[in-house]
């Protein structure tokens, strides 16, 4: 896997925040915050988060669960060069980040059939923000592994702690600690936060990169949101078996929402 070459769709965050209506805006808000009646959001556009959603007729949201965002796959499947996406319709996603629970809800709907929803509240997700643009890219894992930062140094002989043969109390759980691969290099903890994609690498700093290689190997990302422009400390992730995703099964989804 560490070679494998990943088609990914990168996803751009525009540059506005959008709050409720309903809440006034507070010191921490930067100045590109806004109340979402200050912002053209064109039914059915994809976003991630918010008060404002675009649901089909009759749609019930899933008891004790937030709005995570929505994708419009008439534009994202665009940009899919695995054709593992649906080209048509939306993708729904709602969750609980205290539980790390969620649902993924796809309809087979045009744009012009969703009606908008407001939903206002102050909870996790109260904060929307437009996805301006996707794009295709690739990666490979082998890319994420870096010379670590972290000093190698041997406490007993001075040398590298992971070569030198001296034997002393901790020696394996640092080394283990360090989880570096057979280069001497290691995936770091919070590689890959910086990126909000659909399918890649598999971005989770409370995991050990041999637990992370183990969830890639039955799950591929579906959704990434991530620190650049959309989260400020955090990633929240959605991932599906590539099998249930051909068959367009979402009731198997893992969402979680991961930070230090």
């Amino acid at each position: 896997m560490i070679d494998k070459i990943f088609n990914v769709i990168e996803i751009k965050a525009d540059n506005k925040h959008y709050y409720p209506n309903s809440m006034k805006k507070e010191s921490w808000m930067e100045d590109n915050y806004v109340p979402e009646n200050e912002i053209n959001i064109p039914l059915g556009q994809s976003r991630y988060g918010g008060c404002v959603i675009d649901l089909p007729k009759d749609f019930e949201i899933p008891k004790n669960m937030r709005f995570a965002g929505q994708l419009d796959l008439n534009e994202v499947g665009k940009f899919d060069k695995t054709n593992l996406l649906p080209k048509t319709g939306q993708l729904f996603f709602f969750a609980d980040i205290k539980e790390n629970i969620g649902k993924v809800i796809y309809k087979d709907i045009d744009n012009t059939q969703l009606q908008r929803v407001i939903n206002e509240h102050e909870d996790h997700f109260f904060l929307g923000v437009l996805i301006k643009g996707f794009k295709p890219k690739q990666e490979k894992l082998s890319d994420y592994y870096k010379v670590p930062e972290e000093d190698l140094e041997c406490w007993e002989c001075g040398g590298n702690i992971t070569k030198c043969k001296c034997e002393f109390e901790y020696k394996k759980d640092h080394i283990k600690g360090l989880d570096l691969n057979e280069d001497g290099k290691n995936w770091g903890c919070f590689e890959g936060y910086g990126t909000s994609k659909i399918f890649g690498v598999y971005a989770n700093c409370q995991t050990f990169s041999r637990e992370r290689l183990k969830i890639m190997e039955k799950q591929i990302v579906l959704l990434q949101i991530g620190e650049n422009g959309f989260n400020d400390e955090g990633v929240f992730n959605v991932l599906i078996k590539e099998e249930d995703l051909k068959k367009l099964n979402f009731d198997d989804c893992t969402l979680e929402w991961v930070q230090s």
